[in-house]
């Protein structure tokens, strides 16, 4: 599949290329600039590379278009943190690719990250970060119920490792939920310590 990774020199990107390379796509990396990823992997010589100034093409209205211009089966959003962001790109994608995946963010879920969290319960964001992160989620999973367009929203633990309590010490188990209808929106960490409070919310 021909996937397109947007922040594909940040952390989570670093070693996402170099494993879609691996598994046989063909990737095009998408940064701001021209930093190296954090470490080096010969994978990154079979990726393709582009940059774009995503905040300076959103404002001209370019952006969705030169993501859609080349032609994916897949798009990963790494760095997406407004809702007016992420509907410039569904707009520019629509009926245009298989697959939206967007890196959301266990903000949304509150402070406490303790027990599991299941699809049921309310969001409970926090910060400007984490209720921006939860519109986004909301508008995306809306797409995929009410217009079929096919998101699904990730959360980091799944993606760079289970992470760590820092109140017990002990390491944090990773669950997936499926939500109703459509959109899908994969979930999230708990940890093995019970009956714990923990504000490590990343």
């Amino acid at each position: 599949m021909r996937v397109v990774v947007i922040g594909g020199s940040g952390h989570i990107g670093t070693y996402l290329v170099p494993r879609l390379v691996v598994a046989g796509h063909e990737v095009i990396s998408i940064s701001r600039g021209e930093r190296e990823p954090y470490l080096a992997d010969a994978a990154w010589r079979s990726a393709q590379r582009i940059k774009i100034d995503r905040d300076k093409e959103e404002t001209s209205g370019g952006f969705g278009r030169q993501i859609a211009e080349l032609k994916p089966d897949v798009v990963i959003d790494l760095i997406c943190f407004t809702p007016a962001s992420a509907q410039h790109l569904v707009e520019a994608l629509r009926g245009n690719v298989q697959h939206f995946l967007h890196c959301g963010t266990i903000w949304v879920h509150g402070p406490s990250v303790v027990v599991p969290t299941t699809e049921d319960q309310p969001r409970r964001p926090f910060g400007d970060y984490g209720i921006q992160k939860a519109a986004i989620e909301k508008y995306l999973l809306g797409e995929a119920r009410r217009h079929g367009f096919p998101a699904t929203i990730l959360h980091p633990g799944h993606i760079v490792g289970i992470g760590w309590d820092p109140l017990s010490g002990r390491p944090l188990r990773s669950h997936r939920f499926r939500s109703p209808g459509q959109g899908r929106r994969v979930n999230v960490t708990k940890s093995r310590a019970r009956n714990r409070s923990s504000r490590a919310c990343r």
